[in-house]
């Protein structure tokens, strides 16, 4: 875990994971395709929230979609 500004959580400090789920991977790769190292992914840890974004830059990154229910 590493703490980052997360801007789906207000620009606040959030625990975020690697993304290491091959579904969240794919669509990563598929989103952000200059940047194939998935390791430098991470997702928020907070509940709810779908941001992932590139280690030390919270501004390269997205949002995973809502899961179909």
């Amino acid at each position: 875990m590493v703490s980052m500004r997360c801007r789906n959580c207000g620009d606040t400090l959030q625990e975020f994971l690697r993304v290491v789920d091959d579904g969240e991977q794919a669509y990563v790769a598929e989103h952000k395709p200059r940047h194939t190292r998935l390791g430098s992914y991470y997702r928020c840890g907070r509940e709810g929230c779908r941001r992932y974004q590139r280690l030390g830059d919270h501004n390269d990154g997205g949002s995973f979609p809502e899961p179909d229910e």
